[in-house]
């Protein structure tokens, strides 16, 4: 289905790409720009640019970027008509498009999933079968409007349920198994459902498909919760449970919540507070850091209140820590979890106790450290030295003299005594790395020439349209110059004024690194006709070929005079071939 062209310009238009650039990673502003970590290649240093005034961002790195459907694009591995639905959703503009940029297999076990929350929510809802679950999670102070929002369904006590109505649907039994919803008897390769008598909460991927279910048991069976196995579509070390609802929230407030559970999530999502994702299990993978460093520089813990949500909390804080993030904990009280505490105190003190109670990670583990040891000195003496350790992770000297303060309170020592044993702060990951122009040096004379004529007839319509036919691959050898006016002469039949972000979407993607190069360069605004025949004059051959030859025969007459003949015959044949490319 082809998108008018009015249509795609509206949606540009209408669309901030800053906006969209910080709802998947974070930035800062850097003059007129914003830079942060690429969302496209592992890197330390900020190399990602946006330019509000351009309306495109870029790489300086991996190259990859461009205008707000091409950013989306890339980072959602959707098409561009995906792109333009997504984008026009709110706007109001709607766009009909396939599912078309996901693998066959993989699409269709999203559909499987789609299809089986919508099932299992309605025996939530609507059957008998259901009724002591509902009741189970109304009991708990879910809402029925948050049930529905999230689709929470429930499996019945029964083995072939899912199983059967995939079926009927027209689905597989491997497929369904590949795809973690069933599953099956090595002996007799018989399948059966994966989830039974358990509560059903879907969880969705970071581009709100729905890829696994978490599993709460209701009837006491073992384990309490039961999630869906790796699979294609399913990837733990990839996920945060709710990030594609809690993104927007998140970058706004620049700090995210980690809790452990999802029915804690579910619960909180009742109250004011949204920037909340859990975690797919009690360790962080490279994955799950990466994603996090592109989201905020701030993360907060709020994992249970039992031993095991404390270990839990020094483990990931560790981690966090050692890679740069602030870190924080909001500690609840021993043996509650965040649901509980809501149960207990309500939504405006568990509100309140979000906003007064964050407490920087260090502190956490200083009380921690100084309980473990007791009245033990000797442990008392390795558990300062452990914390004071971890304040060369902090570079910001107000908060580190602030943490020094607390650790002596901690363990009762005097701060004078500890000022001496703190380490450097180690260098801060976010200085950004200097935006440098490209490699204009490394390109050849007749490059840099091609470059020129090519940003000559960027800015230029009717000379464009004047010079279009001598602009052919002889002229231009370079082939994304020529490339690049091949697709200007199509814009501009329909604009009159060159603009990069819309000028994106007349060319091949692979394009956007050289036309953004183009769009940096500052030219006189002045050409005039004859300084372009000059170019033309140059680059065909004619002009370098006269100079070439003349300087063949000087050096010819040298030869000649040192009787050099080897040297002679070398020139004479080199002359040759260039009056044969002069004639032709």
């Amino acid at each position: 289905m082809r998108i008018p062209v009015e249509t795609i310009e509206k949606i540009r238009e209408q669309t901030d790409i800053t906006e969209l650039v910080a709802s998947y990673i974070k930035l800062e502003r850097r003059g007129r720009n914003y830079v942060g970590l690429c969302p496209f290649h592992e890197e330390k240093t900020p190399s990602f640019s946006v330019s509000p005034d351009k309306q495109i961002a870029h790489c300086f790195g991996c190259k990859k970027g461009g205008n707000v459907f091409q950013f989306l694009m890339e980072i959602e591995n959707i098409s561009f008509t995906e792109a333009a639905a997504k984008l026009g959703e709110p706007l109001n503009i709607k766009i009909e498009q396939p599912k078309e940029n996901i693998r066959e297999d993989d699409m269709v076990a999203i559909k499987m999933h789609d299809y089986l929350s919508d099932l299992y929510h309605h025996l939530l809802m609507n059957t008998n079968e259901g009724d002591q679950a509902l009741q189970y999670l109304l009991d708990r102070g879910f809402t029925n409007d948050l049930i529905r929002q999230e689709r929470i369904g429930f499996a019945p006590n029964m083995s072939h349920f899912a199983k059967n109505a995939l079926l009927e649907h027209g689905y597989n039994e491997e497929a369904a198994y590949q795809a973690g919803l069933l599953s099956r008897n090595e002996e007799n390769f018989s399948y059966y459902d994966r989830f039974t008598s358990r509560i059903m909460i879907p969880i969705k991927n970071h581009q709100g498909y729905h890829v696994g279910f978490t599993g709460r048991s209701l009837d006491g069976s073992e384990p309490k919760y039961l999630n869906t196995p790796e699979t294609e579509i399913f990837k733990k070390r990839e996920l945060f449970f709710n990030l594609s609802d809690a993104r927007k929230h998140i970058r706004k407030l620049d700090n995210i919540i980690l809790m452990e559970g999802h029915m804690d999530v579910l619960k909180v999502k009742m109250t004011k507070v949204q920037n909340i994702v859990a975690t797919m299990g009690t360790e962080l993978s490279k994955e799950n850091i990466s994603l996090l460093e592109r989201l905020t520089s701030n993360v907060t813990l709020m994992f249970d209140g039992d031993n095991a949500g404390v270990n839990a909390t020094l483990k990931v804080g560790d981690t966090l820590l050692q890679h740069s993030f602030n870190v924080f904990v909001q500690k609840l009280p021993d043996k509650m979890d965040p649901d509980e505490y809501i149960e207990k105190y309500g939504q405006e003190k568990f509100e309140a106790f979000i906003d007064k109670s964050q407490r920087n990670y260090i502190h956490f583990k200083a009380e921690k450290l100084k309980f473990d040891a007791g009245e033990n000195d000797m442990k008392l003496g390795q558990n300062i030295k452990l914390v004071l350790d971890d304040l060369k992770y902090v570079s910001d000297e107000l908060t580190r003299d602030r943490l020094l303060t607390s650790i002596a309170s901690i363990f009762k020592v005097e701060k004078n005594t500890l000022i001496g044993r703190v380490p450097n702060a180690l260098n801060e990951k976010s200085k950004v790395a200097p935006v440098i122009d490209y490699e204009v040096n490394n390109l050849s004379l007749r490059q840099k020439k091609e470059r020129y004529l090519t940003k000559i007839m960027m800015m230029n319509p009717d000379l464009l349209k004047e010079f279009s036919d001598d602009l052919s691959k002889d002229i231009l050898t370079f082939k994304p110059y020529y490339d690049i006016i091949r697709g200007l002469c199509v814009y501009f039949q329909t604009h009159d004024v060159f603009e990069i972000s819309l000028a994106l979407n007349y060319l091949d993607s692979a394009l956007t690194d050289t036309l953004i190069d183009l769009d940096n360069i500052i030219i006189p605004s002045d050409v005039s006709e004859s300084e372009i025949n000059d170019y033309l004059e140059d680059l065909s051959g004619i002009r370098n070929s006269e100079n070439e030859i003349q300087l063949l025969h000087r050096q010819l007459e040298i030869a000649e005079r040192d009787n050099d003949i080897e040297l002679q015959l070398k020139l004479t044949d080199e002359i040759i071939k260039l009056n044969r490319i002069f004639k032709m």
